[in-house]
């Protein structure tokens, strides 16, 4: 997943237009991952394997909600803002990260969904906060 975070952030560098999208991409996907952890812990909803997934560091595993599809669907959310020809290919890899969480089997339906929620409405946040500033600023 950090893989495709960095190779997004490139993609935005690339293009001087798009470049301003960079921070907000990094705020929503790391606003979106605290949401989720925080979460995770308040709720503790186990996974659906037997086997803890972090069973190297000996920490708590929770299950709800994905972090994942949420980092996934608040990416998806500001590509779709920067780049809005390519909704279909940002939709379409969300969907992919999101259910392939529930093929391998670390995540149930449900934490799937409040994750691509969670994330989806973190990105429109941070793009309704990028464009109050711009309001706000006068550079628009």
């Amino acid at each position: 997943m950090l893989v495709i975070i960095v190779i997004l952030i490139f993609f935005l560098l690339l293009n001087k237009k798009k470049r301003e999208w960079v921070f907000p991409l990094g705020l929503g996907i790391i606003f979106s991952y605290i949401i989720t952890y925080i979460l995770k812990f308040v709720i503790a909803r186990p996974r659906p394997l037997e086997i803890s997934m972090n069973f190297l560091y000996h920490l708590p595993d929770y299950s709800f909600p994905s972090a994942h599809a949420a980092v996934a669907f608040a990416a998806l959310s500001i590509l779709n803002k920067t780049y809005p020809k390519l909704k279909l290919l940002w939709i379409l890899s969300a969907s992919f990260v999101a259910f392939s969480r529930i093929y391998i089997g670390v995540h149930y339906l449900s934490d799937v969904v409040a994750g691509s929620l969670i994330g989806y409405l973190t990105g429109l946040f941070i793009i309704k906060l990028k464009e109050r500033k711009w309001k706000l600023t006068g550079l628009r």
